[in-house]
């Protein structure tokens, strides 16, 4: 982050970002000058979600309930959300039972 509070890329590029695109039903090989406006897109987005969910919360935190306080009234993004977070829950117990399965806690 430089001290305007905006990340530079510092001459990398997302790969994640190439092969979302691709995912969607782009070139394997996208134009870089399509990912570079898209990762700029992402980080300000995440910039300013983060922005946001830090003056609605905790002072100098920012809690998942500050997020899904922000994204609230939009529809797809808060199933989303949600659906994330219900994947996570599950992934969670499911390690932890393979663990005491294979590991006898």
């Amino acid at each position: 982050m430089d001290t305007t509070g905006t990340f530079r890329r510092e001459g990398r590029e997302f790969e994640e970002v190439r092969c979302m695109m691709y995912g969607f039903g782009d070139d394997q090989n996208p134009y870089t000058e399509s990912v570079d406006i898209l990762e700029d897109l992402v980080i300000e987005f995440i910039t300013e979600m983060t922005h946001k969910a830090l003056a609605v919360g905790r002072p100098g935190r920012v809690q998942v309930e500050d997020i899904i306080f922000l994204i609230r009234k939009q529809p797809r993004k808060f199933a989303r959300v949600k659906d994330l977070l219900t994947m996570n829950e599950e992934l969670k117990k499911a390690r932890k039972a393979f663990d005491e399965a294979n590991y006898g806690s």
